[in-house]
């Protein structure tokens, strides 16, 4: 099983699929674009479609595969089956100016298929308002292609991908590139749950809401509310529930979250999840041990770390105080006056705070805490837990500090051509 060569590994950073696309699959790219520019258009849609199917390595040429695809079957007068395309390339954008540049290309669509603008346009005044009096989106009446060849491959992708917050953002693409935005969102759902380190948290929780939310309710019309929830959680930033909280953006959007420990939504079968158990049942007695030696304690913290990471664990009962208690009684080496931290310790402690919920605000009630427990033991924090504190401070204005401008797409005039 590969949890288990990998478990082991401390604290695994964040290696986003969407690196540099290797050279296989830029080769395909180039294929595609040449076929294309030469008049093959079916040759270039297979070359698109080998990309995604074949190379979850370079999900970063995932978004321009799509909408290749779509533009492939515009220019070869398939218009009803590229609107559907299209339709994927509005799920699946991975950011906020891939989703403007799909907007337009499925107005064009829209408006060659009809040979007027109407639909075209009503469907862009939707993505500027979001719902309102009057104001529909006619994009929902178009069905999702049909692509057994691409559900069976993506199918075996999910089933490979692992047991990390990388790889249930895989699993997330998987299904929003083939017309299932619900079953995308609970994957970004689990994988904001699996998050454990600064890198994780802000990329899932982007993703969460940017990407899997906005493509449950087909615009990107108040997002940065939705955002404001994932930073603070329902009190809002003052953490004062006088002041009117903020509101779940995702209720009735998800079915409940899975129990702790029992994997989550990787589909990992009662054999691998019996060996991480046991993995994490043995890292936790080894760890909790003050009697054994302290790098045999520090390989375990990074195994336990790692096993709550792959069993979907973090938020058991009991976990973020029975880690808050470690890290103030550990008895490891001090490393700065004052302190008996060690900053992997903090690191855990944190994913526990934060738990299963779909927010922020349990880590930032832990720092609250802990600041109390200073104050009541009369110590100053140390360089190492200034430092934990800076890199979640980080996390949160970097998640808050995004900014959501309305798209930009113009109405169209007359209908477009391909």
């Amino acid at each position: 099983m590969k949890t288990i060569a990998l478990i082991l590994l401390l604290f695994p950073l964040w290696v986003s699929p969407a690196g540099a696309a290797p050279d296989a699959a830029n080769e395909l790219f180039a294929t595609a674009q040449k076929a294309a520019a030469e008049k093959r258009f079916d040759d270039a849609i297979q070359a698109y479609e080998s990309i995604l199917t074949e190379h979850p390595e370079a999900m970063s040429r995932w978004f321009s595969a799509q909408s290749g695809i779509a533009q492939m079957l515009a220019k070869k007068g398939d218009l009803a089956e590229a609107v559907k395309a299209a339709r994927l390339c509005l799920d699946s954008a991975p950011t906020l100016q891939n989703y403007n540049e799909a907007i337009g290309l499925t107005a064009n669509i829209l408006s060659a298929l009809d040979k007027n603008v109407d639909r075209a346009n009503a469907f862009i005044a939707f993505q500027q308002t979001g719902p309102a009096p009057g104001v529909t989106n006619p994009i929902e009446a178009i069905p999702y292609p049909s692509l057994p060849a691409r559900e069976a491959a993506f199918a075996v992708l999910r089933q490979n991908a692992g047991d990390d917050a990388a790889a249930s953002r895989l699993r997330a693409f998987t299904y929003l590139l083939t017309g299932k935005p619900k079953e995308a969102l609970a994957q970004f759902a689990d994988a904001f749950r699996r998050s454990s380190t600064p890198q994780n948290i802000q990329r899932s929780g982007a993703d969460l809401v940017l990407t899997g939310l906005r493509a449950v309710r087909g615009h990107a019309f108040g997002l940065d509310k939705a955002l404001a929830f994932v930073v603070s959680g329902p009190e809002g930033a003052g953490g004062n529930t006088n002041a009117g909280g903020v509101a779940d953006p995702f209720e009735g959007l998800l079915p409940p979250a899975p129990a702790p420990g029992e994997g989550g939504l990787d589909g990992a079968g009662p054999d691998d999840l019996a060996a991480l158990r046991r993995v994490h049942d043995a890292a936790k007695l080894y760890l909790g041990d003050r009697w054994v030696p302290e790098m045999v304690r520090r390989s375990a913290l990074g195994a336990l770390h790692r096993s709550n990471d792959a069993l979907d664990g973090w938020g058991e009962a009991g976990q973020k105080d029975w880690y808050l208690d470690l890290a103030f009684n550990s008895g490891f080496k001090e490393r700065w006056a004052g302190e008996v931290i060690d900053d992997g310790v903090v690191a855990s402690t944190e994913a526990a705070a934060k738990g299963r919920a779909l927010h922020l605000g349990g880590v930032s009630a832990l720092w609250k805490e802990i600041d109390a427990y200073y104050a009541a033991h009369q110590l100053a924090p140390g360089k190492g837990m200034e430092s934990i504190r800076n890199q979640f401070k980080a996390t949160l204005a970097a998640l808050a500090g995004m900014q959501f401008p309305k798209s930009t797409t113009s109405k169209l005039k007359s209908p477009a051509s391909f």
